[in-house]
Order: C-alpha cells, then sequence, then structure tokens
C-alpha cells in the first residue's frame, strides 16, 4: 500500500512539473524538473537487498535540488511556478521517504519465505 502511495506521489510530481508550461515557465526548467522525479523514482525504485537498499533510496532526495535550482531561476517572475516547484519538491521528499518506509516495514524472510523470529 505505502509503496503504490510512494509511486502516486511520484506522479503526482511530474504532473505538477509539467504543469509549469501553463504559466509561462522556460520548457529547460520544466525538462530539468520533470528530469529531477525520475531520475529520484528511478533511484528510489531499484530492486536492491535490505541492507543496501537505503543508500539509493536516500539518494532519491537528490531530486530536490534540482527543485532548488529552478526556484532560484525562476526569481520572483512567476509566482504559480514557484508554488508548483514547492509542492513538486515536497511530493518528492513525501514518495521517496514513503518508498523507504516500505521497504522497512517488511519483515526480513529467509530463502524458505519463513519470517525470522526471535526465539531461543
Amino acid at each position: 500500500m505505502t509503496k503504490n502511495l510512494s509511486n502516486m506521489c511520484f506522479g503526482l510530481a511530474i504532473g505538477s512539473s509539467l504543469l509549469m508550461k501553463s504559466f509561462n515557465v522556460q520548457g529547460e526548467l520544466i525538462g530539468l524538473a520533470v528530469f529531477s522525479v525520475v531520475f529520484s523514482a528511478i533511484l528510489t525504485n531499484q530492486p536492491f537487498k535490505r541492507g543496501f537498499a537505503m543508500w539509493p533510496r536516500s539518494i532519491g532526495i537528490v531530486g530536490v535540488s534540482g527543485f532548488s535550482l529552478i526556484y532560484f531561476m525562476l526569481g520572483s517572475s512567476s509566482l504559480p511556478g514557484s508554488m508548483l516547484t514547492i509542492m513538486s519538491a515536497i511530493l518528492l521528499v513525501f514518495a521517496v521517504l514513503l518508498a523507504i518506509y516500505a521497504d522497512t516495514s517488511q519483515p526480513i524472510t529467509n530463502k524458505k519465505g519463513e519470517e525470522y523470529k526471535n526465539e531461543i
């Protein structure tokens, strides 16, 4: 459930990035926004083993640096574009954190599919 919500937040972030086009934001900035979300989604949804999984997933938050660059390049020229940039960055961070939570909330299983139990 949380993995689906994470992917839905990635989709909403891409949609809000593409929505910037209707508010006269430069095409290069829109491309950077979409690239930041897609790159973060790819890093976050990679199937890694449990111990190594947190490193690339936490790097998925690096996509926020693209949005901060867009925010500073927009300046005060487009208030709706700035608001959409902030909203996309928040959705991106929420999506990555949900993916990390979805990975850590699943029990560790052995090769036969049985859960490890803390029994002596």
